[in-house]
């Protein structure tokens, strides 16, 4: 290899780097109104057989900046590499996600200004997740591009919280005159929930010859199966992997969501994973 060669990969190897590594400042300056949070993930796999291969991975994901955890938990899978372009998935989680306070009101009398109010403290539920996917890929050049479909179902248990009522009434209730306001406090249970959803995910890496740093894109339509809902929110990723070496890798990238849901509330995210075969 010549040293121009050189300089022009070592240059593209060291943009990537300060691109990825310049992505929180430039999501801290410009979230003033969406959510930002901060995602983490740990993950462990280990070759069953040359198509086998089993896995465990722990995640923890922040709301409201780093205030509250929003989200952790501990999942298991198995992937068959079925060809050389295709493979197939099934996985369990499992996960104690965070609910923020919400505030309802509703009409009394709006004629005089006079509304109900109740309010959901913030509470804590555990949820349960399988999955099945499947996931293609072709390269183009030094361009690999992947194609996942997963279907999910999650279970969000029983939860309690305490919820503040504040409601209107009328001494006279005949003549509709002399209103007062009570207020308590009472538990509140939350009913299970089911929610079947499927993700369809494209994503482009960028094989850079002779360099550890590997960019990437991806974009992820949520489609909630059971209620036939396109296009539930859409999730865009870019950031890159490293390769310490065969064995250990780590990725940092910058994460948007256009919508809230069951998951988590719209805006941006900084995540970080590390990665190792066993």
């Amino acid at each position: 290899m010549n040293l121009k060669s050189r300089i022009k990969r070592g240059v593209i190897c060291a943009a990537t780097a300060v691109a990825i590594a310049a992505m929180p400042y430039n999501v801290l300056a410009n979230n003033d109104s969406d959510d930002f949070g901060v995602w983490t993930s740990l993950e462990a796999s280990k070759k069953l057989t040359d198509k086998l291969k089993f896995g465990l991975e722990a995640e923890l994901r922040t709301t409201d900046g780093v205030k509250e955890i929003d989200r952790r938990s501990i999942g298991a899978s198995l992937s068959y590499k079925a060809t050389t372009w295709l493979k197939a998935d099934i996985g369990y989680i499992t996960m104690n996600a965070y609910e923020p306070a919400k505030t309802k009101i509703e009409a009394f009398d709006e004629s005089a200004g006079l509304y109900n109010t109740k309010y959901d403290h913030a509470y804590r539920v555990n949820k349960d997740r399988l999955f099945a996917s499947l996931t293609g890929s072709f390269k183009v050049g030094r361009l690999e591009f992947n194609i996942r479909e997963r279907l999910q179902y999650t279970y969000t248990n029983t939860a309690f919280t305490t919820e503040d009522k504040t409601e209107w009434d009328y001494e006279d209730k005949v003549n509709f005159t002399d209103p007062f306001q009570d207020t308590k406090t009472e538990v509140e249970q939350k009913d299970p929930k089911r929610n079947t959803t499927l993700r369809t995910r494209l994503t482009v890496k960028w094989d850079i010859r002779k360099c550890p740093v590997e960019p990437f894109v991806s974009a992820e339509l949520y489609t909630r199966a059971d209620e036939w809902r396109f296009h539930d929110k859409i999730r865009y990723r870019a950031g890159a992997n490293y390769k310490i070496d065969k064995d250990n890798s780590v990725s940092l990238y910058y994460l948007y969501q256009d919508a809230n849901d069951d998951d988590e509330p719209a805006g941006h995210a900084i995540g970080i994973g590390y990665s190792f075969d066993l």
